[in-house]
Parts: structure tokens; C-alpha cells; sequence
């Protein structure tokens, strides 16, 4: 059964992401795992990243408090699995 919030629960940050292209990986990541996503920008309308430098993040993640460490857990795996996807290999001779 998928988890559902209701307008009552209690959303907590999970992540804070550097640009729109990694909160929309992080929100779909714990969508697929059935966990709800509010995705909140610190961005303002027509001035493009302008407070990522004032903020050092793009915005913030937040999931229902009941699910957070599940989707800290979640997230921690994905991007660590990407990093040792990144790192560059050793040739051998």
C-alpha cells in the first residue's frame, strides 16, 4: 500500500538541492518509492538562480516526518551509487 499524506501531517527538509535538475531526480526518486514529495523553490520569478548563492541550495525537499528517515535512506543511496558510477577507474597496468 502506498503511503499517503494528509492535509494535517507534518512535512520535514530531507534535501536541500543545488538546481532544478536535482530536486526533479530527488522528487522522482521517492515518488517511485511511494514516499510524498512537496518541492519548494528559494528561487525568484525572473531572476534566475539569483539566490542559490545567498542560500547555497536551489530549494528544498520535504516528505511527510513519519517517512523522512526512509527517504534520507533512500536518496543517501542513490547519489552514493552514482558517485562510485563517477569515479574514474584505474588502469590496472
Amino acid at each position: 500500500m502506498e503511503p499517503h499524506a494528509d492535509s494535517t501531517e507534518e512535512f520535514v527538509v530531507v534535501m536541500e538541492p543545488r538546481d532544478s535538475v536535482a530536486a526533479s531526480l530527488a522528487k522522482g526518486i521517492l515518488e517511485n518509492e511511494g514516499i510524498p514529495v512537496l518541492v519548494e523553490s528559494y528561487q525568484i520569478p525572473w531572476y534566475d538562480g539569483i539566490m542559490t548563492p545567498a542560500t547555497g541550495a536551489w530549494g528544498r525537499i520535504l516528505v511527510p516526518a513519519r517517512l523522512a528517515s526512509n527517504a534520507k535512506a533512500v536518496l543517501s543511496a542513490y547519489f552514493a551509487e552514482q558517485e562510485d558510477e563517477a569515479a574514474p577507474t584505474t588502469d590496472p597496468e
